[in-house]
Parts: C-alpha cells; structure tokens; sequence
C-alpha cells in the first residue's frame, strides 16, 4: 500500500483533505476529472460551426452540416472503440487506462485549438473519439474499489456530476468564447483534461493494491472471455437495450423542443434562448434524479424503482405530447426528468451486480457503447419524427417506456440466485 501512496507523500500537507479510504479516493478522483472532462467537452458546442466557418467553409448550410458531422464523428467512433479499451483495462488495470484517456484529451483538445482547415478538424475528431472515450471507462473506475452497497451511491453522484456539467458548459462555453476567443477556449478545454490527468496520476488506485484473501489471491486468473459471453449475462441484453433506448429519447428531444418552441410564436432569438432554459433546467433535473436513484437503488428493489420511473417516463411522455404552450412543455420536460430520469443510474447499478470482477472495464464498456450509440440516433429520430407532426417524438416516446417497463418486468423478475439482495444502509 505504501507503494501505491509514494506519490501522494510528495504533499503531506494535502494528506489530511483527502479520504483515507481508497475506493472514496478513486470516487474523488473520477467524480472531480468528471466535472472537468464533461464541462470541458460541452464547452465548445455552442460555437464549432462558426469555428467550421473560420476554417474555411462559408457557407452556413455546408457550416451546419460539416458541424454535425464533426460533432457526431467522436461518439461515434468512442462507442465502437469503447469495449476494446475496456478489454484492455481489464489486462492492463484501470488506472493505465485513465491516465491514457486523459493524456490523449489534453493533446488532442490543445491541437483542435491549432486546426488549420475543416480536415484537420475532422481527423482530429475521430482520433478524440478512438484515443478519447472517458465515459466508457468511468464507471468501472468509479466503483473499482466501492463496497457492493455503496456501488449505486457512486453512479449515482458520477452521473449526476456528468449531467449538471454538461447542462452548464454550453453556457460557459459561450461566455469564453467571446472573452478569450473561440481558439482559446479549446486550450481551456486542454487544460481541464489535464487537471484530470493529475488526479488521476498522484489521486487513483489500482486494484492491485487491494488487500485480498488469501484463497483470492492465490486462485489462477481466467482468460478473457469475448463480448459474446457478457451479452449471454442474465439480463446484460435488457440493460444494454434499456440504455440504448433511453439515451435515444433522451437526445431525441433536442432538435424538437426549439421547433416546438417557435411554433408558439416566438422570433427566432427568443426560440433559442427559450430552448436553452429548458434544456438547461431539464439537464439540471437529470442530475438531481441520478442522485436521487443512486441514493434509493442500495435502501429498495432495483426493479421496482426502475419499473416506478418507466411508468412515470410513459405518462409524462404523453402529457408532452398534449402540451399547449411552451410552459406547459418547460413543466413537463422538467417533471420527466425528475421522475423519470436515473434509470441509467439504476441499469448500471443492476449491471454492476452481474458483471463478473475479471470483465468489469469490457462489460461497461459495451454498456456505454449501446448508450452513446442512442445518443447518435436520437437527433435523428427526432427529426424524422417532426415530417410526420412535431409532437410525434413525444408519444414514440411515451410508446418506447412502456414497452421497456414491459420487457424490464417480463425479464428482471426472477431473482438471480447468485446475488444476494442488496444491503440496505
């Protein structure tokens, strides 16, 4: 253990601010470069198509589409690259992993600030999504070391800390940008990365320094089954299509809500301005929810809270549908994250629970790959949804909950015999 610490001793002086137990460690060290990695990830999305224009295309149709392509290519590519990072964090320890993740974020961000035209933009996109891929390896460095009734608290708080960040980078974002100009604050952006990066280097602990049995420690290793094997897990498949499925509605309602908005009315400025406040506020409420979740899923039955917050999500979905103005659409929204919202939260929870200890890096890894590959369709069926009526993403939906609580009660009541329930705190 002392090994492991010989860093932190270069700074007794911060010793005693710190948690003295690792896995609270890890958790301070992962929630904090959270905060700076999702913050500094959102705020650069208010102005890259006017940065796509300063590159040369000027034209602001071929700027929106060369900006929604540059945008979209980096979870892309992350969702594909995610298990395969994870594999290799289960060979080579998480920690490695980490500090990769956040060197490579803070060498490509400083050079996105040096692009000189839209193709360097672009490959430097893609390498941001294939070297990059923080939130595919956040949650099993969050609860590597975390009791087992401690694991939905962490998941919670880490994703309650990643929505509330994203929900204030836009807004910072585009304060900094016309403060120190668009190129600076994507060394700003650099900088945060590397903020984590020393967390993660003087703060993290490996598995290896947990102090294990000595009958765990002296049985054999078993070789790396392939991804096949964690999707044939007692119900890996449902969660994985529970992710997928609701970060695709979440994202879905993005390029609706403004169109919804100006449907009411309102100029164009103030259709904008109006869309961020319900954007914002229900990002806000995302995060207060995940919380929530990760608080209640170790004191209830996890399918019972998950079930509770789908059936809320179906209701709330068709009562946006019948929304007659844009407060009643900002309550709404608002009331679905609340109750609606942390059922991510609680997927990775149950996840957490079937993932066995030597596939934890892998298994979350495919987890985040269906959910970030939701987030990829959801703009798109939202779209496509308004050439049909602009409130139809509300009732497909309301539609879409529904047939998950279906299938989460059909598939998560039987109990697994090989889990013990959860221990209440």
């Amino acid at each position: 253990m002392e090994g492991k610490n010989r860093r932190l001793d270069l700074f007794p002086q911060f010793q005693s601010l710190l948690p003295q137990s690792p896995w609270k460690r890890n958790q301070l060290a992962v929630t904090v470069s959270a905060a700076f990695i999702f913050s500094g990830f959102t705020l650069i999305l208010p102005f890259v198509p006017m940065y796509v224009q300063m590159l040369g295309v000027r034209s602001q149709a071929a700027a929106a589409i060369w900006a929604g392509i540059v945008l979209g290519v980096s979870p892309f590519v992350a969702s594909m690259a995610a298990p395969l990072w994870g594999r290799i964090a289960d060979t080579y320890g998480l920690k490695l992993m980490a500090v990769r993740v956040t060197f490579a974020l803070w060498a490509i961000w400083a050079l996105t600030a040096f692009a000189q035209n839209v193709y360097q933009l672009l490959i430097l996109r893609v390498l941001l999504g294939l070297l990059g891929g923080f939130n595919a390896v956040s949650i099993a460095l969050a609860t590597q070391l975390s009791p087992q009734e401690k694991v939905g608290r962490v998941i919670g708080t880490l994703q309650a800390v990643q929505t509330s960040s994203s929900a204030v980078g836009p807004f910072v974002g585009g304060v900094l940008a016309g403060w120190l100009g668009i190129r600076h604050t994507f060394l700003v952006t650099s900088f945060l990365s590397l903020l984590s990066l020393l967390l993660f280097f003087f703060l993290y602990q490996d598995e290896d320094g947990r102090q294990v049995s000595t009958a765990a420690s002296e049985r054999p290793r078993q070789p790396q089954e392939g991804l096949a094997s964690l999707m044939r897990l007692p119900d890996f498949a449902i969660l994985a299509s529970l992710l997928f499925f609701v970060s695709t509605i979440d994202r879905s309602f993005s390029p609706v809500i403004p169109l919804f908005v100006t449907a009411q009315g309102y100029n164009p400025l103030e259709a904008a301005r109006l869309s961020g406040v319900i954007l914002s506020l229900a990002a806000f409420a995302e995060s207060l929810a995940a919380w929530y979740c990760g608080k209640k899923v170790s004191q209830a039955a996890p399918k019972r809270l998950l079930l509770v917050r789908l059936s809320a999500g179906c209701l709330i979905c068709l009562l946006l549908g019948s929304a007659a103005s844009v407060t009643q659409l900002l309550g709404w929204r608002v009331l679905l994250s609340l109750l609606g919202g942390g059922t991510v939260t609680v997927a990775y929870t149950l996840a957490s629970r079937l993932i066995p200890e030597r596939q934890r890096a892998a298994a979350f890894g495919l987890l985040s790959s269906f959910s970030m590959m939701g987030g990829a369709v959801g703009p798109l069926l939202g779209g496509l949804s308004v050439l049909v009526d602009i409130r139809t993403v509300f009732f497909l939906a309301g539609s879409i909950y529904a047939g998950l609580g279906w299938l989460i009660w059909r598939s998560l009541r039987r109990k697994n015999p090989n889990r013990s329930e959860p221990v209440p705190e």
